[in-house]
């Protein structure tokens, strides 16, 4: 009998008081440089930046002006970009270009245009080759509106119809 209670002894659990444990945990974020597009639309792997109509006119006897607005509606798409970023932003001719002049289509008849990066339409836009500079700046951490200025010169005007092109927006850092 004794070893009976002499074995049950030795397997019994121990009784623990309460305690406690500390140590660290670890947190971290890591900031990067880089841009974002606002007021912009993207589905799989293309991107849509907005669009630029000239609105509907009767002939091009004269000079037509617009401006950008953002495929998610209201103002131009912006970019926002970490705080000291250096960005660029380029356009490329566009579809339909001939000689470095952009051009909208419609059955084979054409409506010339330019792009330009300010209001006073003085800066030409482009990829930074033969059509233009390309807009440079600094990322100042917050959204920034970029606005696309577009002129339609006076022009012999082509058939009636709707004239489109599409141009390539290219945005490094």
């Amino acid at each position: 009998m004794r070893t009976a209670v002499l074995a049950l002894s030795l397997f019994a659990a121990p009784a623990f008081s309460a305690g406690q444990l500390q140590g660290q945990l670890n947190v971290q974020i890591t900031i990067g440089t880089g841009c974002t597009v606002t007021n912009g639309t993207a589905g799989g792997s293309s991107n849509t930046f907005g669009s630029l109509s000239f609105g509907n006119y009767n002939d091009l006897a004269n000079l037509i002006d617009g401006r950008s607005f953002g495929s998610a509606g209201g103002s131009s798409f912006g970019l926002q970009c970490s705080l000291g970023t250096a960005y660029s932003i380029a356009l490329n001719s566009g579809q339909n270009a001939t000689g470095g002049q952009r051009r909208m289509i419609n059955s084979g008849a054409y409506v010339a245009y330019n792009l330009y990066q300010d209001s006073g339409r003085s800066q030409a836009w482009g990829d930074g080759g033969a059509t233009g500079t390309v807009l440079s700046g600094t990322g100042t951490g917050t959204n920034e509106e970029v606005i696309v200025y577009g002129r339609v010169p006076a022009q012999t005007t082509p058939s009636p119809g709707t004239y489109t092109d599409t141009v390539q927006v290219t945005i490094a850092w």
